[in-house]
């Protein structure tokens, strides 16, 4: 009976816990992708970047970028996914040691493909396997991760 009692409880516990849970609504956005190929538009030239190891992050209204080959700073974008676009503002660079920081010089964030404080990308392709971005400058070709 106490056992009866005391995993009752628990259950209730979890369920008021969790009651604040948000949970993310951006389809098929959602979830981590690896940068594969980059197109520069102005050269049509591509290549192949799947060796530098940046990836996306994306969840909720924030969005990671992350470089997993030199560790270049991650940062964190909010976003707005509407009408075919992908808006990114509001980067803010992870600095968990020290504090987290607004990003001031756009060459922070230039690293990763994007040249202003709020990018706008026209979006190609989004789908269970792929993603395609495309911003004045660049083409970018993601994979699912």
């Amino acid at each position: 009976m106490k056992r009866n009692v005391l995993t009752l409880a628990l259950a209730a516990l979890l369920s008021t816990a969790c009651s604040d849970f948000h949970t993310s609504d951006n389809g098929l956005l959602d979830g981590f992708w690896q940068l594969a190929q980059v197109d520069t538009l102005a050269t049509n030239r591509s290549g192949d970047v799947r060796d530098r190891k940046m990836f996306w992050a994306v969840q909720g209204d924030l969005l990671e970028i992350r470089d997993l080959a030199t560790y270049h700073v991650s940062v964190f974008f909010r976003f707005e996914h509407r009408d075919g676009m992908l808006t990114l503002s509001h980067p803010v660079v992870d600095n968990r040691l020290v504090s987290d920081s607004l990003v001031q010089d756009v060459n922070t964030i230039s690293f990763y493909g994007i040249d202003h404080m709020e990018e706008m990308f026209k979006v190609l392709q989004l789908d269970k396997k792929a993603m395609t971005l495309e911003s004045e400058r660049l083409r970018m070709h993601f994979r699912r991760y």
